[in-house]
This record gives structure tokens, C-alpha cells and sequence, in this order.
């Protein structure tokens, strides 16, 4: 099978070298496609059923949401394996799959499994999926730097929910941009207990007339004079985002009415603005600061979705009011650093080979030749990587750069078998006629 080769290439060479150019444009196309990271992803093909019920103790959620579910999960066709976890107010279902399962089919048949297994959860009680992508997605942090004149940890806070996050989120290959640091507003009603015994009012009924005042209410139409219009009662608190005025409607809400007399909340209550309670906080320099993580979805290359990243940040900067967007974590330096090592161990490999062959053979061609099967060996090693779907990561490229060491060899034989042969043959004064004979022969010994 070699000697039908090298015959094919000694005698088709012009072919030879076309073939040769084509692979190499093809494989350096590659080396801009193919998704490269710094570290390679070993973690298990697993997707994770988050569910929140907030104030429960781990018992009641161990009993209630994360036992249900996980009985249920384990009919999920792949699955390999179920583990909860229970927390205060959370619960956590991992469901592990095989290897040679799509990521995306597993996601679904889970997503079909929670249709049926809501039914036994208690009511509000409501599983959601967690972010399509692993444990190596977080490719970006970030932290609002406040201006000169100065913002507040709690508005920074509502920056980055209201603002920042959804434009970011909106980045192609963006899966998820959490939160952290800061405080987050809320609405907050403080009860007066001697207030509400005084009025002979049972809590539930406060927090029945909250729920049922946020909220606006159609009704049918009027017809008068050939016009019709639509009745409908608007009754959304502080519409149009003035904080003031949703304070003043939340302490207007009637709770209920004695002998005409209205009892309002601001009668038994005091509503203010404030933090919502927080178990952690982010520190930068010293100081307490809000900022985000950018996950990247699964399978995305990190490079191209940092950089889209960091392209939205340029656009929607100036709009922030002075606020800075600052980078605390960008793994284009990692990743940088491993195409880095390549490069320069390739470099390397390549000038000492051709020095080593130059100095033994005192040919310049037969150096050349040899020296241009490593960027080539390369160049087709990354055609492979992108047909198979295989990912290039530091174990992947540090591979490449002692597999090339070693296939160097074969080529040093070859040429110097040819050039000893073709020497003698020429020093005999063979027929010019019969070279390509010559390499034949020697080549496939």
C-alpha cells in the first residue's frame, strides 16, 4: 500500500501538489472553526432539574419535590443514573446520561418527563431546567464600576438584572448570565401586629389583598352612539417604573371595608423600599461590587462568543449613565496561551529538523521537504478534528505537538534513503531519463 503511494505521488506530482495546496487551505480553515479551549471538558452528559420552594426546610423538600422527582426522572430513556440534592428552599435532581447520548435529545426527554411529574409536586411548585451548558461554561466575569457622581450597590443590582443581563443573554452562544453581589429591591410591607389585632384582621387576608391588587381586569363593551369601547379596570402598581407612586398604590390597597369606612394597608402597615435578604455578597479590591458571569452554551467555540461578548459590552456602554463594565476573568488568555504553546513548539521542531537533515545531508531540499510534513501534518490533524466534531483543547494540541516529533521520522528515512541512492546513481552517471525510476525503486524500499 506505501509503495503504491509514493508511486502515485512521484509519478502524478503536479496532482500531487494541487492535492497538497487544497488540504492546506482546507485545514487552515479549520484551525479558525474548529472550537478551541483552554481546558478540555471531562465532565458526566448530565442535565439538572432545578426547583425553588421558597421558606421549606430540606426535610420537606427532600420529601415533597425532590423524591417525586427523582422517581420519576429515572424512567427517562439513556438515563444512567438520578441524584438529588435538598436544600433550604431549593432542590437539585441531576440526571446523568451516556456518553453517546446528544446533549439536546437528553434535554428534551427530560423536558417531557417534568410535564407528568409536576402533577405530584405541590401546587406552585414548578421544576425548570437548568442552563444548557456544563460545569466549563462560564467563560466571562464581569463587574459594574459606579461613576464619579456615585450609584448604590442596590442600583448597580437593578442595572445588571434589568438591564445588562438581557441584552447580554441576547448574544449568540450566550446560555446564561447570572447575577451576583449587590442588593436586590423590594417591596416591602412591615405589619404591625397591635394593628392588626386592634382591627380584628388575620394576616392572609393582607397578603390575600396584595396578591389581588397588582392586577388589571377586562370586562366587556360599551356601544354608544355607533362607538364601542372596551371596559377594562387598570390595576398594575406604579406603572411606568416610578417607585414612588407603587409605594402610594400599595398603601392605598383597600383591605377591607366596615360600614363604608376602607381599611388600607398603610392603616396597619408601613411599605418601604429595601434589600431582599442575601446569603453572599461579591468582593473586588476590597470593596463590595455587583457583577455577572457570561455561560456559554454547549458547544459553542468560547473565542467567538467572548468576542461577541465583549462587542455588546462596547455598544450598550455609553448608555449605562457613566456605569464601566470592567473584565475580571476572560479566558481568551488561556486560550491564547495553549494555541501559543503549539505555535512555538511547531516552530521549533521545524527549524531544528531542517538544521538536523541540512547538517547530515548538506541538501537544502531534502531539509525543505521533510521540514513542510509538520505545519502539513498539522494542518490535516485539524481536518480530522473538525469531520469527527472533536473539540481542541490543551490535551488535544499538546498531542499534535509530540505526535509531529515523532512523524518527522519517516519522512528523514525516506529522504535519505532517496538522496544516498540518487548520489551513487549520479556518481555513476546513470541516464537522466530514468530518475523518477530511480526514486521509485529506493523510495518504497
Amino acid at each position: 500500500m506505501l509503495t503504491r503511494i509514493i508511486q502515485f505521488c512521484v509519478r502524478e506530482s503536479p496532482l500531487v501538489v494541487i492535492l497538497s495546496i487544497a488540504l492546506a487551505v482546507f485545514g487552515w480553515f479549520c484551525t479558525q472553526t474548529v472550537p478551541i479551549d483552554a481546558i478540555p471538558d471531562i465532565g458526566q452528559n448530565q442535565v439538572i432539574v432545578l426547583t425553588q420552594w421558597p421558606g421549606r426546610s430540606p426535610k420537606d423538600i427532600e420529601d415533597q419535590v425532590t423524591y417525586p422527582l427523582g422517581v420519576s426522572l429515572l424512567a427517562v430513556p439513556g438515563a444512567e443514573s438520578v441524584r438529588g440534592k435538598s436544600m433550604f428552599g431549593y432542590s437539585f435532581v441531576q440526571v446523568t446520561f451516556k456518553d453517546s447520548v446528544d446533549f439536546y435529545w437528553a434535554r428534551s426527554r427530560v423536558s417531557e418527563q417534568l410535564g407528568s411529574a409536576a402533577a405530584q409536586l405541590p401546587e406552585g411548585v414548578t421544576p425548570q431546567l437548568g442552563p444548557d451548558a456544563t460545569g466549563l461554561g462560564q467563560i466571562y466575569y464581569y463587574v459594574l464600576l459606579p461613576p464619579k457622581h456615585g450609584k448604590s450597590l442596590a442600583e448597580l443590582r437593578s442595572l445588571q438584572d434589568f438591564v445588562l443581563k438581557y441584552e447580554l443573554q441576547a448574544v449568540e452562544g450566550v446560555s446564561e448570565v447570572a447575577s451576583i453581589g449587590g442588593y436586590v429591591r423590594q417591596y416591602q410591607i412591615e405589619v404591625d401586629p397591635d394593628k392588626l389585632r386592634f382591627h380584628r384582621v388575620p394576616l392572609d387576608r393582607l397578603a390575600k389583598a396584595v396578591r389581588g391588587s397588582n392586577l388589571d381586569v377586562g370586562a366587556k363593551t360599551i356601544e354608544s352612539t355607533g362607538m364601542e369601547y372596551i371596559v377594562r379596570g387598570k390595576g398594575f402598581l406604579g406603572t411606568g417604573g416610578d417607585s414612588t407612586k407603587a409605594i402610594t398604590d400599595i398603601e392605598e390597597t383597600v383591605i377591607e371595608q366596615r360600614d363604608g369606612v376602607p381599611l388600607r394597608i398603610k392603616d396597619v402597615a408601613r411599605v418601604q423600599l429595601g434589600p431582599d435578604f442575601r446569603r453572599g455578597a461579591l468582593d473586588y479590591n476590597g470593596a463590595e461590587a455587583v457583577g455577572g458571569v457570561v455561560v456559554m452554551r454547549y458547544g459553542e467555540n468560547p473565542r467567538n462568543v467572548i468576542d461577541r461578548v465583549k462587542q455588546r459590552i462596547r455598544e450598550i456602554e455609553p448608555s449605562l449613565d457613566g456605569v464601566k463594565i470592567h473584565g475580571v476573568y476572560d479566558r481568551t488568555g488561556l486560550i491564547d496561551e495553549t494555541i501559543g504553546t503549539l505555535t512555538t513548539a511547531l516552530q521549533e521542531e521545524v527549524l531544528i529538523t531542517a538544521v538536523v537533515i541540512l547538517l547530515f545531508l548538506l541538501h537544502i531540499r531534502s531539509s525543505i521537504i521533510v521540514a513542510s510534513t509538520l505545519p502539513a501534518a498539522v494542518l490535516l490533524s485539524f481536518i480530522a478534528m473538525k469531520v469527527f466534531g472533536v473539540d481542541a483543547n490543551i490535551m488535544s494540541l499538546a498531542g499534535i505537538a509530540i505526535a509531529i516529533g515523532t512523524m518527522v521520522d519517516m519522512g528523514i528515512i525516506v529522504s535519505e534513503n532517496i538522496y544516498q541512492h540518487l548520489a551513487e546513481w549520479e556518481a555513476g552517471k546513470g541516464e537522466r531519463g530514468r530518475r523518477k525510476g530511480e526514486i521509485l525503486r529506493n523510495g518504497a524500499k
